[in-house]
């Protein structure tokens, strides 16, 4: 079985407890992307052009400088990888995934601060597995159960009795481990390449 380890889920308790002393707004909402080409290299650029970007807007600045901005993204390239760092909730983000893992493997995690959620595992245009986090046996989508080896740290904290739970901490270090990837707390206060991007 694979998965996160105890330590990279403590790695985001703690990296979310500093980044609540500059700005709580990525504490409470928060989407994570990552994007992968299956070949040639992914860039900013088109990634941006999928997001449907406004290429004018580029720009750099760092994420904790900013408050919330649900139209601002911000980019990182990571060798042949964009990493994708916002806010907001699309209405249509299973269209946005379409566009996004077109020759592609896109693992995303996100949540606002009413617990609405979703963990998203998408291939060539198709959304393989989406998923509650806080009920990840609530999955669905063309595999639903192609991620199961790696959800055991989400279900053990659904089966925890009593908390405090960390909910989100668990799914970022769940897209790490199926990715890779992963953020800190210094990557929010680093200049950034951001963008607005247009949601529908």
């Amino acid at each position: 079985m694979a998965g996160p380890k105890p330590e990279r889920i403590e790695h985001y308790v703690r990296m979310f407890e500093q980044l609540s002393e500059v700005s709580a707004d990525f504490v409470e909402s928060m989407r994570w992307r990552v994007v992968r080409p299956h070949q040639a290299r992914l860039t900013v650029e088109e990634v941006l052009r999928r997001l449907r970007g406004d290429p004018d807007t580029v720009t750099t600045r760092r994420p904790v400088d900013v408050g919330y901005d649900d139209e601002l993204v911000f980019l990182e390239q990571r060798d042949d990888t964009v990493i994708v760092v916002g806010y907001t909730v699309y209405s249509d983000e299973e269209d946005v995934l379409r566009r996004l893992s077109q020759d592609a493997t896109v693992h995303e995690v996100f949540w606002v601060i009413n617990n609405f959620n979703r963990l998203y595992y998408a291939v060539d245009g198709v959304v393989v597995t989406a998923l509650d986090v806080l009920c990840p046996q609530d999955r669905w989508g063309a595999d639903p159960d192609a991620l199961n080896d790696h959800l055991d740290a989400l279900r053990d904290l659904r089966d925890r009795e009593r908390g405090p739970w960390p909910d989100w901490e668990t799914a970022m270090a769940t897209v790490e481990s199926l990715t890779g990837l992963g953020l800190d707390a210094g990557w929010f206060d680093r200049p950034q390449l951001s963008a607005k991007v247009n949601h529908r």
